[in-house]
């Protein structure tokens, strides 16, 4: 006769026990928050645009090519869900920014700080077939002045093609008579990989990596330094000629122009 009531309470317990576990899985599918500001998703979420609206900014795991989990900066604020993968600013430590190809194909610095994403994942989000991206350039000077650029059809090329830069027309208040398009159509280069198409290695002269030709006009992944004029600085020449810059982003959504 006591063994009924124990059974019951069993099967209760059981049966609360797997609608928990059901209730649980619900819940972690899909876009979830963690303590530490990250965030996850499941692999339809390609690049930022693909978040929910009103997802607030900051680091999300993305699956640039459908499979691999990557982590990104989602820039979330106007809601259009850009995907960051350039960041220079006054943070201390430093990062430095003169690094060889493998630190720039796989990304340096961290998120909360100044970062360079990687030209891996940056090539897997501009080769899709179905989607085509647009690059925004947003800087900032230390008197509070700011500009940017867009430039449409951003592409860039796999390693085998050196991640060569590709783009369309150009709009911003930062100038482009010199600026990104001057560097249109060239290969990507580090001080131990020069693809620029003269006999400089133009890494070694602006302290930097980029898609250099003799050499550059613009070298945002030039050395941070805050006051001081010169080649080897995070300079955008159109806009402050070679004032060293105080703040610095790349980021790029796809758009529907075609």
């Amino acid at each position: 006769m006591e063994m009924a009531p124990r059974l019951q309470v069993a099967v209760c317990v059981l049966w609360i026990l797997m609608c928990t576990a059901g209730s649980v899985s619900e819940l972690t599918y899909g876009l979830t928050s963690g303590t530490n500001g990250t965030s996850q998703q499941d692999s339809t979420v390609r690049d930022c645009s693909d978040l929910p609206y009103g997802s607030p900014s900051g680091v999300y795991t993305i699956h640039p090519d459908r499979l691999t989990p990557t982590s990104a900066y989602c820039d979330m604020d106007d809601g259009k869900g850009w995907t960051v993968f350039q960041k220079r600013a006054d943070i201390l430590p430093r990062q430095d920014f003169f690094k060889d190809w493998e630190a720039y194909k796989w990304g340096l610095g961290s998120f909360d700080g100044e970062f360079w994403w990687g030209l891996h994942h940056l090539w897997q989000l501009t080769s899709q077939l179905d989607r085509v991206y647009e690059l925004r350039v947003d800087l900032w000077d230390f008197e509070n002045q700011t500009a940017y650029a867009i430039y449409q059809k951003f592409t860039i090329e796999s390693e085998d093609g050196d991640y060569r830069i590709d783009f369309g027309d150009y709009i911003g208040t930062a100038g482009d008579r010199f600026g990104l398009t001057y560097n249109k159509g060239m290969k990507f280069s580090t001080f131990d990989r020069d693809n620029e198409p003269t006999s400089s290695n133009c890494s070694y002269l602006y302290q930097g990596a980029w898609w250099y030709s003799n050499c550059v006009w613009a070298n945002l992944n030039g050395q941070y330094k805050p006051g001081v004029t010169g080649l080897t600085t995070v300079f955008w020449y159109d806009w402050r000629g070679y004032y060293s810059l105080n703040t610095t982003t790349m980021k790029i959504r796809p758009t529907n122009t075609l």
